[in-house]
């Protein structure tokens, strides 16, 4: 399912981002050019910019900055997977070769390196300091999740509380971001500014669990990515998390044991997803998933009907329903 249709209020805007991304990414080194187009061919949802600029045109703001901010939205997401990718030693990034299986995690590194530099100098040339506080703020807890993460590494006693902490850093926390910036270019008052950065929050967490399921449920093709793909690089994931709680001596062995040895065959797999089905682990997560949607879409009650209203309302459904 595509974004198309929620992105009708702000198609040039996005057209207008594609092009700012294209044009903000060059440099005379060869190589770098050369996995910038590589990576931007890839492509992505755009989720971050689309949010970013309805947001903003939700907020009243009319203007070019929306569509330099939304950029830089995409630049910390897109820098953030070439070093998740490198940190989690991932082969394939939206169906394709990820950059660290191209040209290595020094390349990875560096690239998304360059790609924070680039998204600094948009947001220092805006010259906004609220702006540049809820970037750097989102960076770091963005990076302290991700180190959380690394921590908890097939720590088996972690419960939902601490997995929603990390989601929280790792995704969700970007997405309130772009959501506050459009509320910020509006200067709207504190509580609609709020409103906004919870429903991305909200979304954000609802977002993730939702990857959680697709993870497990998916086609490879769709998803881009190999099925199992999180329990294969040791992510306790909710599905997990849930089967664990239940599950018996010889059942939490067999998860815990797929989770350590980083490669797994088809039929370790098929008898891990019949434990996460046997405890629910699937239905408990997209119920969670839900939850959050359904509180994300209350947060703009306080808004005014609009056509992006009504974008950020479906986007907040399609979170759930999608299947890539």
């Amino acid at each position: 399912m595509s974004l198309n249709r929620f992105s009708i209020p702000v198609a040039q805007e996005l057209k207008a981002v594609e092009e700012r991304l294209a044009t903000q990414l060059n440099s005379e080194v060869f190589l770098i050019n050369e996995v910038v187009q590589y990576i931007i061919q890839n492509g992505g949802k755009r989720l971050r910019p689309l949010l970013t600029l309805l947001s903003a045109k939700l907020a009243g703001y009319q203007g070019e900055a929306a569509i330099k901010l939304a950029a830089a939205m995409e630049l910390i997401h897109t820098a953030s997977l070439l070093h998740d990718d490198v940190v989690d030693d991932a082969g394939l990034r939206r169906g394709k070769p990820s950059t660290k299986s191209k040209w290595g995690n020094s390349i990875s590194v560096l690239v998304g390196d360059f790609f924070w530099c680039k998204m600094s100098q948009i947001i220092v040339e805006h010259g906004c300091l609220k702006t540049l506080k809820v970037v750097t703020d989102t960076i770091t807890r963005t990076t302290e999740a991700e180190i959380l993460e690394i921590t908890k590494h097939s720590d088996f006693s972690v419960d939902e509380e601490i997995y929603l902490k990390v989601i929280g850093g790792k995704t969700a926390i970007l997405l309130s971001a772009c959501c506050r910036i459009g509320a910020i270019l509006g200067g709207v008052s504190e509580v609609f500014e709020e409103a906004l950065k919870r429903y991305g929050y909200d979304l954000g967490i609802a977002f993730q669990l939702s990857d959680d399921v697709l993870d497990y449920e998916s086609e490879e093709e769709k998803f881009g990515k190999h099925r199992g793909s999180d329990l294969r690089e040791g992510k306790l994931t909710l599905p997990l998390i849930v089967a664990l709680r239940s599950a018996d001596t010889k059942e939490s062995h067999i998860i815990k044991n797929s989770l350590l040895t980083g490669r797994i065959e088809s039929s370790d797999l098929k008898m891990v997803l019949e434990i996460i089905h046997k405890y629910d682990g699937i239905k408990e997560t997209r119920r969670l998933a839900k939850h959050y949607v359904e509180r994300a879409k209350t947060h703009l009650d306080i808004f005014k009907p609009s056509l992006e209203k009504e974008s950020l309302i479906a986007l907040a459904d399609y979170v759930i329903e999608r299947d890539e």
